[in-house]
């Protein structure tokens, strides 16, 4: 329990069924005496089920009598912080060695000093969390106030528009495949939840760096960037009745070569040598991130030689889209009425990235990256534990796609990985 797994082993969330700590009025040192009970290369593993009983016996946060958003709120920042608490070194270190030599009474002081401290880190970031539970809430039920206003008005205008604000993990579940009779006979899935489970397996670096939304971007010190990649996958949707149509898609052929635009052709070009040599002597500074500043240089080699500096390099990556079918099936016998039914939302990605170059200085420039869909950045000495992290937790419930050309089923993280480019 000395270095980084035991920070990885607190926040390991498992499924509800994992066996249950025996009830107790202070569910934080039971946490704590669990711990001391693992050794280094065991997970310990934290139920949603046991995050509720902390809530309500620590913190007198019932959730049962919470709406399910405000609750998932809570959840939320529970999981995070009991990750974040910022003295799991220092127990791990003063604990082992207390175990060591049998102190017990020792170590029952330490976990109430402990217990004292993290309680009050908790009761900090679930104060400043409320009003934005109770915000979030407001918002919802005064849409949902808006929308019955709205659904009332009589109109002659029979188009319909349909605009939905959801996350990616709440797209991938948002339609139900037939008319949900236990629940009004809605197609919309409202029991969204977070996963109750954080994946043990990392994404490899190269998947995440090729995940949508994601930037990568050398800064100068002027605050000017000497180079910027953003993946800028190309996403369509359709919300489709397959017994109705069947969607066959004619194969579409993406333009594989690099396009340019946002250019001034009078400006001097630059040998993209230049920023090769660049990114190797950043790594030298910097190679902790050795693996990023080698993903930087394969894809500076596929420009061309020379560069026009502020130019938007455009490419697709592979040849064909990938095609999936995302919807949530409702495990009951499908009434008479709704057999001509069989929803589900069409999502088409066509992957392409852009690449801009800025002016070369002769101080070192700094990295940042950027998952844009979450607003999340990732800089600084702990820039990668950061990344993974969020990837881990965020974005890992992907299902797979398939080509639109062999029909071949790939994974998300596959794909990514290899820069979404496969051979038919």
């Amino acid at each position: 329990m000395d270095n980084e797994d035991s920070l990885n082993d607190v926040v390991a969330i498992n499924s509800d069924e994992d066996e249950e700590i025996p009830n107790s009025d202070k569910p934080i040192i039971q946490l704590f005496k669990r711990l001391i009970t693992n050794n280094s290369k065991q997970s310990t593993v934290l139920t949603n089920t046991q995050i509720v009983d902390i809530l309500y016996k620590e913190f007198n946060v019932n959730l049962t009598e919470l709406h399910d958003l405000e609750g998932d709120i809570y959840l939320t920042i529970m999981k995070k912080y009991l990750k974040d608490w910022p003295q799991w070194d220092e127990f791990d270190r003063v604990i082992s060695s207390l175990k060591g030599k049998n102190k017990e009474a020792e170590m029952e002081r330490i976990f109430e000093a402990k217990y004292i401290n993290l309680k009050n880190y908790l009761k900090v970031m679930l104060d400043s969390a409320q009003s934005l539970a109770k915000d979030t809430i407001q918002k919802v039920v005064d849409s949902k106030i808006e929308l019955n206003k709205e659904s009332n008005k009589e109109s002659s205008d029979r188009t319909v528009v349909l605009e939905i604000h959801s996350s990616r993990n709440q797209l991938n579940q948002l339609f139900f495949r037939h008319p949900n009779t236990k629940l009004n006979n809605t197609v919309f899935n409202p029991t969204y939840c977070l996963p109750s489970q954080i994946q043990v397996k990392m994404l490899p670096l190269d998947a995440i760096l090729n995940w949508w939304g994601v930037s990568i971007t050398l800064l100068n010190v002027t605050s000017s960037f000497a180079y910027k990649r953003e993946a800028k996958h190309e996403l369509k949707h359709v919300l489709i009745n397959k017994c109705i149509t069947s969607r066959l898609n004619p194969t579409m052929v993406l333009d594989q070569n690099v396009q340019v635009s946002n250019y001034q052709r009078n400006t001097s070009k630059i040998d993209k040598t230049a920023y090769i040599d660049l990114v190797h002597k950043t790594s030298i500074v910097s190679p902790e991130y050795n693996d990023i500043y080698e993903f930087i240089k394969k894809d500076l080699k596929l420009l061309p030689q020379y560069i026009q500096p502020r130019a938007i390099y455009k490419r697709y990556t592979n040849k064909y889209p990938y095609i999936r079918y995302l919807y949530v099936n409702t495990f009951d016998e499908v009434s008479e009425e709704f057999k001509n039914i069989d929803l589900q939302l069409e999502e088409m990605v066509s992957p392409m990235y852009t690449t801009t170059l800025g002016q070369i200085h002769d101080t070192t420039p700094f990295l940042i990256l950027e998952c844009e869909p979450c607003s999340a950045k990732f800089a600084g000495q702990n820039l990668l534990n950061e990344l993974h992290n969020h990837f881990n937790e965020q974005h890992q419930n992907e299902p797979d796609w398939n080509c639109t050309n062999c029909k071949k089923k790939m994974t998300m993280s596959a794909l990514a990985e290899n820069w979404w480019c496969h051979r038919c």
